[in-house]
């Protein structure tokens, strides 16, 4: 333990009571080695024809560059499955759709509904009740609510 404590990243107080869950957080994430970290540099290496690759011969270069393929085709695979891949298209439709839904709602929508509202008001209460409407929009798109007005 006090090796942690002594350590540059330790983001907890330097004396205890600390939150046994989130210190084995930690210690999971900062201290446990990558263990594919080796295979990656490995890897790395036999693409760049660098390290104990550099006297290969076209013929295991080739082969060895058909097994990282491999590789990176069946990890592709998973991700696909798994539901973690999806069409680079249909992710930029969904982007622009909410672009314009949050620039309908800010530029239609809520000058509209505010413009009633802070007649007779002072500025401050004005301020306030422009940036209440704002972070309301903004947190209901970011929840995944869509009004009618700007669907």
């Amino acid at each position: 333990m006090r090796k942690w404590i002594a350590r540059d990243d330790w983001p907890f107080p330097l004396s205890p009571p600390w939150d046994v869950g989130r210190v084995q957080a930690w210690a999971e994430i900062h201290l446990n080695p990558d263990p594919a970290a080796a295979y990656r540099k490995k890897a790395r290496a036999a693409e760049a024809g660098t390290g104990e690759f550099t006297a290969m011969g076209p013929l295991t270069k080739a082969r060895l560059q058909a097994t990282i393929e491999r590789a990176l085709l069946v990890r592709q695979r998973r991700l696909i499955e798994a539901g973690k891949m999806h069409d680079v298209e249909d992710c930029r439709a969904r982007r622009r759709r909410h672009v314009l839904a949050v620039r309908n709602a800010l530029s239609r929508t809520l000058p509209r509904a505010l413009a009633a509202e802070c007649v007779g008001r002072t500025r401050g209460e004005i301020q306030r009740l422009i940036g209440q409407r704002l972070t309301a929009v903004c947190d209901a798109f970011a929840a995944g609510i869509e009004s009618d007005d700007e669907a």
